[in-house]
């Protein structure tokens, strides 16, 4: 994922920090958190993921909700994404 200033350009991302999560439902007590990685800062790359335990966990059968957020060393905290999610089984 490539985070973009709001004139439309690569956001320096240095010095910010991440907290990604995905849920059941808005109300889940324990919400799974995701790890997010810094690809590259000065072009404001992240990559999201799960471990395979934490993926295997996961039941198919439920629709997820999810939340990716970002904080800066200021402490303003912006919402960079947020949805839904659906597990597939695989093979």
């Amino acid at each position: 994922m490539a985070i973009d200033s709001s004139a439309g350009t690569d956001l320096n991302i240095s010095g910010y920090s991440f907290d990604a999560k995905i849920a059941r439902s808005y109300y889940d007590d324990t919400p799974v958190s995701m790890t997010v990685s810094v690809v590259n800062s000065a072009t404001g790359a992240i990559k999201i993921s799960l471990s395979p335990a934490q993926t295997a966990a996961l039941d198919a059968a439920i629709e997820y909700i999810y939340d990716v957020d970002m904080t800066s060393g200021g402490g303003t905290v912006t919402r960079l994404m947020e949805g839904r999610a659906t597990i597939s089984p695989g093979l």
